[in-house]
């Protein structure tokens, strides 16, 4: 005959069981349901591989058929700069003809632009070049009138002479910035910003916003400003200050690239002004 005692544990001991059996069901079920997620999503995983494969795979083929088209346009288009700046900014002869009508091109657009009175007076050549290992040399004097003004922005164009691309006007450790820092923060546009510096320089001064706003548009929007304001810092304000408004004229002309040139010397006397130029050619 059994006790109260062992009846009252054998209740007890069946509960327990009947609880943990609950509860070993519950378990299973919540790992029957884990099991079926993870099925579930490497079956959709596998779907989405199988259909998006030959997408990639044609992506892949499109890509590497646009970096071959690329390469064969930066060829062209280097030999088009080279074939240029032989014809235009380096020639075989001084140019003189074609070097003072761009003077006086410009010359005259400024006259339209400032509202002042200004020309080119004289302009002559040293008889003779000096030849050096790669180019030559040959001097010249450029005799012109004009206020202060109308003079100084005269020679702010002549420091682009000799320039093609915004890439020409901005250093080497200013361009390796510049690369940099788009890397950073959209390392997708870098094409684009390398479309940028091989941009046309007077098609850049023409419609400077327009040129700017094509590199940027790719750009996170918090780093646009950044960029453009070091851009602008690095020489590209002043292509604006000098260039723009008489870019229209200079295209119209066919008078850019100027030749290569620098300024030597400056003097004045009353409203006269007479600038020491020496000209570089092959």
């Amino acid at each position: 005959m059994l006790l109260p005692d062992s009846k009252q544990f054998r209740r007890v001991t069946r509960m327990t069981s009947f609880v943990i059996g609950i509860l070993l069901s519950v378990i299973a079920c919540g790992m029957l349901a884990v099991h079926a997620r993870s099925f579930s999503l490497k079956r959709d995983t596998a779907v989405m591989i199988g259909t998006t494969l030959p997408e990639l795979r044609s992506s892949v083929a499109l890509l590497a058929a646009n970096l071959q088209a690329e390469q064969f346009f930066s060829e062209n288009a280097l030999s088009a700069r080279e074939e240029q700046a032989s014809v235009y900014v380096l020639p075989d002869s001084r140019a003189a003809g074609r070097t003072v009508a761009s003077f006086q091109t410009i010359a005259g657009a400024l006259r339209d632009t400032l509202k002042t009175e200004g020309s080119i007076r004289t302009m002559t050549f040293d008889d003779s070049s000096v030849g050096h290992s790669d180019y030559k040399t040959i001097g010249a004097h450029l005799q012109m009138s004009g206020d202060f003004r109308y003079v100084s922005t005269f020679l702010s164009i002549l420091s682009f002479s000799g320039k093609m691309m915004i890439r020409d006007v901005l250093s080497d450790d200013a361009v390796a910035a510049f690369l940099k820092q788009i890397n950073a923060s959209a390392p997708l546009s870098l094409k684009a910003a390398e479309d940028f510096l091989y941009t046309d320089l007077l098609e850049y001064a023409a419609n400077p916003d327009q040129v700017e706003q094509r590199m940027l548009q790719d750009l996170p929007t918090e780093t646009q400003p950044d960029v453009r304001s070091f851009v602008l810092s690095s020489g590209l304000a002043s292509v604006r200050t000098s260039l723009t408004e008489i870019a229209p004229a200079l295209r119209n002309r066919n008078v850019w690239p100027l030749p290569f040139v620098t300024v030597d010397s400056l003097s004045r006397s009353g409203d006269a002004w007479t600038i020491g130029l020496t000209f570089y050619r092959r």
